[in-house]
């Protein structure tokens, strides 16, 4: 356990401080940042707010870009003793309006990009105070002059390890997001284990591509990193050519993303006569499953780096499992991070034996404190104690854990169980096949059927009945797709993994049109 002074966000960056106060701490474009100058724009952020009024425990509101600028508004934020809440820059005005009512924010940050979504909840009276990034009009307040105008003395407003720093959004993607209230000694510890299995210390320098509000980006990424000394290459927005031409011009040790970011990364190096990623030492997968097709790639393609696939969820801090560096076994998504109590159990909450699929619950320190204001969600993720993740997992002998697909996602066909996640690593193998995604439908005898949306290599005339037959001489008969839909690209979420709503819509769509068997 960790006492109160030592498990405080806000100290976050005190090693980098210690190790080299001139060592640079964050880098976009042409622009870079050290611990130094960091420190006094988190301290400037902290002092501004107080000036503002903030409270302790007040919520306030950030819709941001990526941005070199959003380490210190975060850590600003929880050094002020407020709480940081990080959102979804690519949703519209009116879901922020929902948004900063939900959590009560009078204050807002917003950048160039989202000034409109700032305005919007300053009309409509749900907050007062507009703080933006390059967008200094009417009656936002130009971010670089307030800032300017705070003092850089160390402010730390004495936050206890057990209070909230930052209130994380759900997707949304099934119903209203709700905010996830994360402690400061949880996600801090959560943070030093993510950088001790991963061995990071004051020489890793991270690229960081996707969204930071996503947990992803900023829990799996940004604050281990920061925590240990090293450094953060942060792009505006993914682009796996910039990804590439990043890892070569800053010597990245490591990168983060999900499977269809890597796929992106896999199919834009292709079309170069010579990458140079000696730097890379591993890359970390998570929030997605990852076909065995595409995995394969990786580390052929990347020899000696590492592939890390790790899992969790922001209601568990976030990361549960992870593959330690250089014992990684690929396919699974790695054992327990320490101090994790983990149980697969099955529908009536009973322990299954050991390589049996079902529900994986966890209980640690770094567990969420629950939900904000959503006691009945809370009731039915948080019990007694526990979260109940909703996915389900196995366990080998060894104590690794391999993600079989969501709970909800499961099929019954005919009787059998079926996991999109089975059938999308078959489907995968065929060269022709560059993305595969997997979703159910009601089928009138079986109960549900398989459905595949495919996305084709470039050039490719591979036709449905062709793949359908190559999946059954390779998987069992009973859980091969009904219909293969080919599509162009698959449609992506904010946090880039695969909008799987919007597939099922569109499969529910195509079979009330062309009823299958």
């Amino acid at each position: 356990m960790f006492d109160d002074d030592a498990s405080s966000l806000a100290r976050l960056c005190d090693t980098g401080l210690s190790l080299d106060s001139q060592r640079v701490a964050l880098i976009q474009g042409e622009r870079s940042m050290t611990y130094a100058e960091l420190e006094q724009r988190i301290n400037r952020v902290a002092n501004g707010l107080i000036s503002l009024g903030v409270e302790r425990s007040e919520r306030v509101l950030v819709i941001f870009e990526n941005d070199i600028r959003f380490p210190e508004v975060l850590l600003g934020i929880v050094r002020a003793g407020a709480v940081a809440v990080p959102v979804n820059f690519k949703f519209k005005p009116p879901q922020h309006i929902d948004l900063a009512r939900d959590c009560g924010s009078r204050i807002v940050f917003g950048s160039a990009g989202t000034a409109d979504s700032v305005l919007a909840c300053l009309a409509d009276g749900v907050a007062q105070v507009g703080i933006v990034f390059d967008a200094d009009r009417g009656p936002l307040r130009g971010y670089d002059d307030w800032l300017a105008s705070s003092s850089p003395e160390r402010c730390d407003h004495g936050s206890a390890g057990s209070d909230v720093c930052i209130q994380a959004y759900t997707s949304g993607s099934t119903g209203r997001p709700k905010g996830v209230l994360l402690s400061h000694r949880g996600l801090l510890r959560n943070v030093q284990l993510q950088a001790a299995s991963n061995r990071i210390d004051e020489n890793s320098r991270v690229l960081l591509s996707t969204p930071l509000f996503h947990m992803n980006a900023t829990a799996a990424g940004l604050l281990p990193c920061l925590s240990q000394g090293g450094s953060v290459v942060i792009l505006k927005e993914f682009d796996a050519e910039r990804v590439i031409d990043a890892i070569e011009t800053h010597g990245c040790t490591y990168t983060t993303g999900v499977p269809a970011t890597y796929k992106l990364i896999l199919a834009a190096a292709r079309q170069r006569t010579h990458v140079d990623a000696s730097s890379l030492e591993f890359i970390a997968v998570g929030s997605a499953p990852m076909t065995r097709a595409l995995l394969d790639e990786l580390v052929q393609t990347m020899p000696g780096v590492d592939v890390i696939e790790g899992y969790g969820l922001t209601e568990s801090g976030p990361i549960i499992t992870l593959n330690p560096r250089g014992r990684n076994k690929l396919g699974t998504i790695g054992p327990a991070l320490p101090g994790f109590e983990c149980k697969v159990i099955d529908s009536d909450g009973n322990m299954l034996p050991q390589g049996e699929a079902g529900e994986l619950v966890v209980r640690s320190e770094c567990n969420a404190l629950g939900y904000y204001n959503r006691p009945d969600a809370q009731a039915e993720r948080f019990r007694d104690g526990w979260v109940y993740t909703g996915d389900m997992v196995s366990c080998d002998p060894d104590g690794w854990f391999t993600f079989r697909g969501r709970v909800d996602d499961q099929m019954n066909v005919g009787g059998e169980n079926v996991f999109p996640a089975e059938v999308e690593n078959i489907l995968a193998t065929h060269p022709e096949v560059r993305d595969v995604c997997v979703v159910p439908v009601p089928h009138e005898v079986k109960g549900q059927v398989p459905v595949a949306f495919v996305v084709r290599n470039v050039g490719s005339n591979l036709g449905e009945k062709e793949l359908i037959d190559y999946y059954i001489a390779r998987g069992p008969a009973y859980s091969h797709p009904r219909h293969i839909y080919f599509i162009d690209e698959m449609p992506l979420l904010a946090t880039e993994k695969t909008d799987l709503q919007a597939l099922a819509k569109q499969a529910l769509a195509k079979q009330a049109r062309e009823p299958g068997p």
